[in-house]
């Protein structure tokens, strides 16, 4: 008896510990192999991890850089250097460079427990959002692979929190202005986002803060000087590395570098003058300002579409996501137009929190907005997270106290929740049964097991031709093999050259080297000649009646890349 009394004092507490523990089963089981493959991206934070612990350098050999360069499109840190903890106590593992998004996403989960919680002063809605982000089939996806995407979720929540908290304890602006700059480290997007939201939250508070006047800004910012130097230097230092080269991919993925380099307008102007009308009337409707806003528009419309949300979600099987699985379950829709009728009943300009938390996935969305594509990119706005799971939280809280004032009988919300926790179920069938089968391609399966074979069979063979259709295959060899980082950086000095060739990753180079390993587009005629070589390739690169030494086939046995020893293959 005396336990369930202490279950019932501390019923809240016991209920945040399980959600806790069921957000670290569903984002640690099976994380070395789940998702199927692993990306050149993951590769590389785990090798720059690995060599730096060895030698100081990053595989460019560039000391503890702020902005490592990766391929070619410069990452930000943050994810390398969380890596390092992990890598030096695991090894070389792609459970090692998983590991640290992992924990991120456990931590987020409490997080948003925590902003929740100061938002509404409602345990039951705080502990239902950590509940929706820890069973998120977003979040999960995110979580699971070492995606800088997923670190932002955790920053940012925490910068809210830790301001919100600084409206009544000065000193938690200094772990706001903290947990905000490291954000601006951790992903592309977060660069654009992470200034706004601060801005937003100072705008949204001005009255806490006695910000009446513009004048009363400055005395704030100087009142609180070590939070505003330690987000300037953020700032500054990010401005730099944009400056210096980070900035690079970035700009080579927004909208505003097209990759047609503006020919469909062209095409659209002339086309239109073609059909009579006059040129001046031409360059109004067809120019590069139009063409911006519309891809603009139409790219931000995805993000809120019930397509992109509650049925198809992301568009490709990148960053672990599932297309043809919204990014929230449908059973939340009652969850979010429960908390749009709470909005519209009680008036916005009376509901701050509301409005700040649609204003927050507003903000996040426009980044990913800004990028080419067709939208639906879950990981660029991945800042949406967790304002968009606190909204509907309060939404589902709402209305369970609303039936549950009409309707007694508690079989009608057994019966939701029920489905509701089904959905979640057929979430994780899918996403450990099903996408394996049908992901792998997108997340790049197989480069583990090529390797594997190499490394059983490399002191047999002089020279080893890699192909570049394998992407950036000069990580997955050193990550695999666990090539000395030194020789690494000796040998990536000569790869610089892709910069003068005016490509922007270093596999678009015609042909480089790593030791006895060269890396370049297969010619079987030509380099099956070469005496005492191994190729190896996609099978499209090989004659169609070859017999592979080695075949690594996809989980759904579909051929993936071919193994060939020239001096030992026959035909069909």
């Amino acid at each position: 008896m005396r336990l369930f009394g202490l279950l019932s004092k501390y019923k809240f507490v016991v209920l945040l510990v399980l959600v806790i523990v069921l957000a670290g089963i569903v984002r640690l089981w099976g994380l070395g192999n789940f998702p199927v493959g692993f990306t050149p991206d993951e590769a590389s934070f785990g090798y720059d991890a690995y060599s730096i612990i060895r030698t100081g350098k990053d595989q460019w050999g560039q000391v503890l850089p702020i902005s490592f360069r990766s391929f070619g499109d410069f990452k930000l840190p943050v994810y390398t250097y969380l890596t390092i903890p992990s890598v030096l106590i695991f090894g070389l593992t792609q459970f090692a460079v998983r590991l640290p998004s992992a924990i991120v996403g456990i931590l987020a989960v409490f997080a948003t427990y925590l902003l929740t919680r100061e938002l509404f002063k409602d345990k039951r809605i705080a502990i239902f959002a950590a509940f929706l982000l820890a069973i998120s089939p977003w979040h999960i996806s995110l979580s699971r692979g070492a995606f800088e995407a997923n670190l932002t979720v955790l920053f940012m929540t925490l910068g809210v929190w830790a301001f919100l908290k600084g409206l009544r304890q000065r000193n938690f602006f200094i772990l706001s202005a903290l947990f905000f700059g490291i954000n601006i480290f951790t992903y592309h997007s977060a660069r654009l986002v992470t200034p706004l939201i601060a801005v937003l939250l100072i705008l949204w508070h001005k009255n806490e803060l006695s910000l009446n006047r513009f004048s009363n800004i400055w005395k704030f910012l100087f009142k609180n000087w070590l939070a505003t130097l330690i987000f300037l230097t953020f700032l500054v230092v990010a401005l730099a590395t944009i400056i210096t080269g980070s900035g690079a991919r970035a700009a080579d993925i927004t909208i505003f570098n097209p990759t047609d380099k503006w020919m469909s307008v062209f095409d659209a102007r002339y086309g239109a003058v073609f059909q009579g009308m006059p040129y001046q009337i031409a360059v109004l409707f067809h120019n590069k300002f139009f063409d911006v806003l519309q891809k603009f528009v139409n790219a931000y419309s995805t993000y809120l579409s019930p397509q992109f949300l509650f049925t198809q979600g992301a568009s490709e099987w990148t960053y672990g996501m599932i297309p043809g699985w919204g990014v929230l379950y449908l059973a939340e829709i009652p969850f979010i137009l429960s908390s749009f009728w709470y909005l519209a009943k009680n008036g916005f300009h009376k509901e701050k929190s509301f409005v700040f938390l649609l204003l927050w996935i507003f903000i996040s969305i426009i980044p990913a907005a800004l990028t080419k594509g067709p939208g639906y990119a879950g990981n660029r706005a991945a800042a949406v997270m967790p304002a968009i799971q606190i909204f509907s939280a309060f939404g589902g809280i709402l209305l369970f106290d609303l039936i549950s004032a009409k309707i007694k009988n508690k079989i009608l919300w057994l019966a939701y929740i029920s489905a509701f926790l089904i959905s979640a179920i057929f979430f994780f069938e899918a996403y450990f049964y099903v996408a394996p089968r049908q992901d792998a391609d997108g997340m790049l399966f197989g480069r583990r097991e090529a390797v594997s074979y190499i490394q059983s069979n490399q002191g047999r063979y002089k020279e080893i031709i890699v192909s570049r259709t394998l992407s950036e295959p000069q990580i997955f060899v050193a990550f695999y093999l666990k090539i000395d980082p030194a020789v690494y950086q000796k040998d990536s000095t000569d790869w610089l050259r892709y910069k003068d060739m005016g490509v922007p990753f270093v596999d678009q180079l015609g042909e480089y080297r790593l030791g006895k390993y060269v890396f370049k587009n297969i010619n079987y005629i030509d380099d099956s000649k070469i005496p005492n070589v191994l190729l190896v390739g996609k099978p499209i690169e090989f004659p169609s009646d070859i017999v592979p030494t080695s075949e690594i086939d996809f989980p759904n046995q579909n051929p993936d890349i071919y193994i060939v020893d020239p001096a030992k293959t026959s035909v069909k």
